[in-house]
């Protein structure tokens, strides 16, 4: 019941999206500016996003993973972590960030907890870096004095999601590296219940307790850390010349830094709930595209359509299908293992 109101929101939430998005846009004119777009830079912009992009992902995920298994294969992580978006892109309720480490933890013998500690982690490293960027890029940025009271509200609101982030990642890590460094106070005593409750789902969380506390060992590893960090300021670099790209083949043009200040609305339209991101990506980024840069609406939406449909998504869930079929998993265990995801969600 739970899962379906979760769903009904998200269609909800797009329909409503994407009714806002749609306003003041002369579709038949978007659709033609993208039917002529660059396909030279389309296919640059895929091939950075899609392979660029996931490799750096799955690199950052060894690096993460080390304390739990050193040595992971990068072919696993990166197919698992494709495999993972495809899901998300095109299945309801985001069912791939948990499907990914699942996935992975079975086919490396290694705990899901401690896959799914370094997946939080991830979310949190992301933001940060995300937050870095887009401050050095609106900091260095001339073209600022030109945008209106729309594009200093969406600076101002971009300025308030950092501070979330930055909190948020400064709790989460702080809790972490707590209950790392504390475990031998409490690690026996946890266990001592899980093996003495008989209710099965209060001892899984008790063990699932232990495994996302050691999954997030790397945090309290100096040079894992570090390296994590800078791996994670090149994934969104690589992201950001993908959109550069992405925006050439649309005939927009602005600079490489100036695509860090679109950034924000970028990850906000793909965070909120709609299935796929559908309709919030579309309206976040036209919107800022045009109060933020001048574009034209309908260049802006046509923009908007080409990075998230053609370079993002029908890419990603094809190549996802492709690591499917390679990797021989089975519709049936395909399956079992994200009703195994799911029932790991919240």
């Amino acid at each position: 019941m739970k899962k379906a109101v979760k769903l009904i929101v998200g269609i909800l939430l797009a329909a409503l999206f994407l009714a806002l998005s749609l306003r003041g846009v002369d579709t038949a004119n978007a659709l033609r500016n993208a039917m002529h777009a660059s396909w030279g830079y389309m296919l640059a912009s895929v091939a950075v996003g899609l392979f660029g992009h996931n490799l750096l992902r799955a690199w950052r995920w060894r690096v993460m993973l080390t304390p739990e298994k050193p040595g992971i294969g990068l072919y696993n992580l990166f197919s698992t972590t494709v495999i993972g978006y495809a899901a998300s892109w095109s299945l309801p309720l985001r069912v791939g960030e948990f499907l990914r480490p699942v996935l992975l933890a079975e086919r490396e013998g290694i705990r899901a907890s401690a896959a799914l500690t370094t997946v939080l982690i991830e979310r949190f490293l992301d933001g940060l870096a995300i937050v870095a960027l887009s401050a050095v890029a609106v900091m260095t940025w001339n073209g600022r004095e030109g945008i209106g009271p729309e594009g200093e509200a969406a600076i101002r609101y971009a300025g308030w999601g950092g501070a979330v982030v930055l909190c948020g990642s400064a709790l989460l890590f702080g809790l972490l590296i707590g209950a790392a460094a504390t475990k031998s106070r409490w690690e026996g005593r946890v266990e001592s219940f899980a093996a003495r409750s008989k209710n099965r789902l209060l001892a899984s969380a008790a063990r699932g307790l232990v495994g996302l506390v050691e999954g997030g060992t790397i945090l309290r590893r100096p040079a894992g850390l570090a390296l994590t960090a800078v791996l994670s300021v090149a994934v969104w670099m690589v992201i950001g010349y993908s959109v550069w790209l992405g925006l050439k083949s649309a005939g927009i043009e602005i600079t490489y830094p100036e695509v860090f200040i679109l950034m924000p609305a970028s990850v906000l339209g793909i965070g909120i709930p709609t299935p796929g991101g559908a309709g919030s990506y579309e309206y976040l980024v036209s919107r800022a595209l045009q109060y933020l840069f001048n574009q034209p609406l309908d260049t802006a939406y046509a923009a908007t359509l080409i990075l998230h449909v053609l370079i993002t998504l029908l890419p990603t869930v094809l190549l996802g299908s492709v690591l499917l079929w390679r990797d021989g998993v089975s519709i049936a265990r395909l399956k079992s293992t994200m009703a195994a995801a799911a029932g790991g969600s919240p």
